[in-house]
Parts: C-alpha cells; structure tokens; sequence
C-alpha cells in the first residue's frame, strides 16, 4: 500500500499524483488536508501516516508540505522511517540505493508533476543495495 501525507501546500501536487496512481491501479491510503483551516498540520498527517507504515511494513510512502522539509523532519523522528527529501530522479535513485528510504518526500512548492512522476517510478523500481549501506542504517535504529 501506498501510504500519501500532505498539508494544504501540498494538494495541488497530490490531485495529479493521486491520478498517477490510479491509472496505474495504485491503491493507496492518504492523511491529509485539502485547505487551510487552522487544524492542517503536516506534523500530525505524518504522524498519522508514519504510524501506518511501521503498522504494515509492506508499505511505502510519499509526503509532502511546501518546502518537504518539516515533513521531512516530522516523519524521521519515527523509528523505522527513513524519508528522503528528493528533488529528481538521480537523488531519488540514490535514496533508495544507498538509504532504502521508505519515504519519498517531495516539495509541492517546486516539484512539477511530470517531474514526480519520473521520482515515484524510481521509488518504486530502485532496490536497496545493501552491502557497505546496511551498517550506516544501523546506526540510526541504536
């Protein structure tokens, strides 16, 4: 399952995003808000949608908020989440390669959809290659 967190700064991005995936029979579940209203907080989607990852391992996200850096912030305090702000498909490649992020971050104030698009495949197809990688892991989970 795809796990999607955004906040008001965000939506834009996520209505092609959430086309994206439909037309791809990408199932997904979504913690969000579609507009300001006082309660839209991206530390609480991603507490939401964190939560729902470490619940079900299987699973993988992609976040956003204006800059992708609070979300960012707010879903690494999370053992076991690894999210990776990323901004085209070479950092996205090596994020997951080397990091095995299980986050794919995005900035909905400057990521264009094309351009996540191209990052959510990469997510997607891009293996953690392990090896030299896995002990730098294990260093964040102590």
């Amino acid at each position: 399952m795809i796990v999607l967190a955004y906040d008001h700064r965000g939506y834009e991005l996520f209505k092609n995003i959430k086309n994206y995936l439909e037309k791809k029979n990408i199932d997904y579940v979504e913690f969000a808000s579609k507009e300001y209203d006082g309660k839209d907080n991206y530390a609480f989607f991603a507490k939401q949608a964190c939560a729902y990852i470490l619940e079900n391992p299987d699973s993988k996200g992609i976040f956003c908020c204006g800059t992708g850096i609070g979300i960012s912030i707010a879903a690494n305090r999370y053992k076991g989440i690894r999210a990776g702000l990323c901004n085209n498909k070479k950092t996205t490649y090596l994020a997951r390669k080397d990091d095995d992020i299980n986050v794919l971050v995005l900035a909905g104030n400057t990521t264009k959809p094309k351009t996540a698009y191209t990052m959510i495949n990469t997510f997607f197809e891009t293996e953690f290659e392990g090896g030299r990688h896995i002990a730098r892991l294990e260093l964040l989970d102590k």
